[in-house]
């Protein structure tokens, strides 16, 4: 019970973000999960796959609430969601098993760096299209690489893909709120892939801890959505009544310490 009531917060943080940014939560939720893994003194050789397994579970989640919420402002792309879908859970399935390859170190360099940069590109002003642009689909051809690439990549780090799919779809036109409500949809099919590969990935190594089902944490997953869907919904909410640039600054330092210091921990 103990552990459960220590990722309620956590699950509140995430599913804000997830509303506000379309990221789905998983960006923050695999740096934190990290950090609570190592004071509860879990084995560092699976450590950071249950990180990443338990985040794509929960982001499974998050990322719905979220999508309904965007879907009922008319914020979703459908359209971009379906033609994305097939590609997006290929990538996911191959990053889950691309992920247990790897050692928990190199993973972990990985992961750091790869929030280090989103941290840059969120705390960076970008010009944002506005929502009367004409959205242009890409060819087949685009949205299979770079779908499958989505996927791939944020199935190994844990995350639901909004931080690679927002830029994207802003390069085709869409504006920032119909790029984050597609953005929140195209992370149920990516997280659903790559949780489960990593939970049957996870079913037979030995160091795993009570209570985990494959690569994901059960009590961690159960505190996280607890919470996080309803703040997802929230998050929602604030995005389509506020401006979000501080807080995409802020959001980007906080992120910015916390890879940080999992790379300086991994290599020091």
């Amino acid at each position: 019970m103990t552990d459960l009531l220590i990722y309620l917060p956590l699950g509140m943080i995430s599913g804000l973000a997830a509303g506000l940014f379309g990221v789905g939560g998983g960006i923050v939720i695999v740096p934190v999960l990290l950090v609570a893994f190592e004071v509860f003194n879990m084995t560092p050789e699976v450590m950071v796959h249950l990180a990443v397994g338990t985040s794509l579970a929960c982001v499974v989640l998050t990322a719905s609430s979220s999508t309904l919420s965007h879907h009922k402002k008319g914020a979703v792309m459908w359209p971009w969601v379906i033609r994305l879908a097939p590609f997006l859970i290929a990538g996911g399935l191959l990053g889950g098993w691309t992920a247990d390859q790897l050692p928990g170190d190199v993973l972990t360099i990985m992961l750091g760096t790869f929030l280090l940069l989103m941290s840059f590109q969120l705390f960076i002003k970008r010009q944002q299209p506005s929502e009367s642009f004409v959205v242009t689909m890409p060819s087949t051809w685009i949205l299979g690489v770079s779908g499958a690439f989505m996927g791939w990549i944020s199935a190994m780090m844990g995350i639901a893909g909004g931080a690679l799919a927002v830029p994207f779809m802003n390069a085709f036109g869409a504006g920032v709120r119909r790029a984050v409500g597609t953005s929140a949809a195209i992370g149920v099919p990516v997280a659903a892939s790559g949780a489960l590969s990593f939970l049957i990935a996870g079913l037979d190594h030995p160091d795993r801890p009570e209570g985990s089902l494959g690569y994901v944490y059960l009590p961690a997953f159960l505190g996280i959505i607890l919470t996080s869907t309803v703040f997802a919904r929230l998050g929602a909410k604030w995005a389509h009544s506020m401006d979000q640039k501080r807080l995409q600054r802020l959001f980007a330092l906080f992120l910015a310490v916390l890879s940080i210091r999992l790379i300086w921990r991994t290599v020091g």
